[in-house]
């Protein structure tokens, strides 16, 4: 092969690698399922569970809940060597559920994080021990994160369905002393219409779906990766009277 050819050779590979990294999820199932034109010309029979594979597959890139969050520096110390410490904190907590209507959305929802215990971080100090640990032990934040969340239509350039957004406070009185800087959710999501066309229960299985937010890693999906700590978390079930209130509260914002 002359170098000419051996130029073209390379640089078409190059376009399809790029072609393929800049596809979206849609455009990628769309190219690869069993309804695909690509395979199309196999014409043996579609198993009922290769089916229901995919649209699992579908309904997943419809219908997965998005996870963002806001984030705050804040000193927490001094260091002789290098100056000011600081950490950044997890000042507010967004899920959006695509699809989802004040009258039809069902939730639960697990979560931990790592705020400064009250009570922990007292005892620390009179026993001469300092304020705070390296690491602070992961703590249930559900119910917390709830009661400070209100509930709002996601902006129509970003999509259709529920917005959730709650704040963690600086000081919970009695209970935290900071905010968290990590957090990890387990959200079970579904929706009437993956009830209604066979789907698995859940957006993502019986388990639905986790994520762990952090300032240094983002949001980071945890797929089938172990969540012991967040698995003993309560569960937390928001459905129709609960998404009402959580609406109004959003209203009055």
């Amino acid at each position: 092969m002359g170098p000419l050819n051996l130029l073209i050779a390379v640089l078409g590979v190059l376009y399809l690698i790029a072609w393929y990294f800049q596809q979206t999820p849609m455009q990628k199932f769309l190219n690869s399922c069993c309804w695909s034109k690509a395979r199309a010309s196999d014409l043996s029979p579609i198993s009922v569970e290769k089916q229901q594979d995919e649209l699992n597959r579908l309904y997943g890139i419809l219908y997965t809940p998005r996870v963002s969050f806001k984030g705050r520096d804040e000193p927490v110390g001094a260091n002789s060597y290098v100056g000011v410490k600081f950490t950044t904190f997890i000042d507010s907590l967004t899920i959006d559920l695509p699809g989802a209507e004040p009258g039809n959305a069902h939730l639960e929802i697990a979560m931990i994080g790592n705020p400064v215990d009250s009570p922990a971080m007292w005892s620390r100090i009179k026993n001469g021990e300092g304020r705070l640990r390296a690491e602070e032990p992961m703590q249930t934040l559900g119910d917390l994160w709830i009661k400070h969340s209100r509930c709002e239509w996601i902006p129509y350039t970003q999509g259709q369905g529920l917005r959730l957004t709650g704040n963690f406070l600086k000081v919970v009185p009695g209970v935290f002393v900071s905010q968290p800087s990590k957090v990890s959710l387990r959200l079970r999501y579904r929706t009437p219409l993956t009830s209604l066309l066979g789907a698995l229960s859940y957006v993502g299985g019986e388990r639905g779906v986790a994520f762990t937010v952090s300032s240094s890693s983002g949001v980071v999906e945890l797929r089938k990766d172990p969540t012991p700590e967040l698995d003993r978390a309560p569960n937390y079930v928001l459905g129709n009277q609960e998404f009402s209130v959580l609406w109004q509260q959003g209203l009055k914002k």
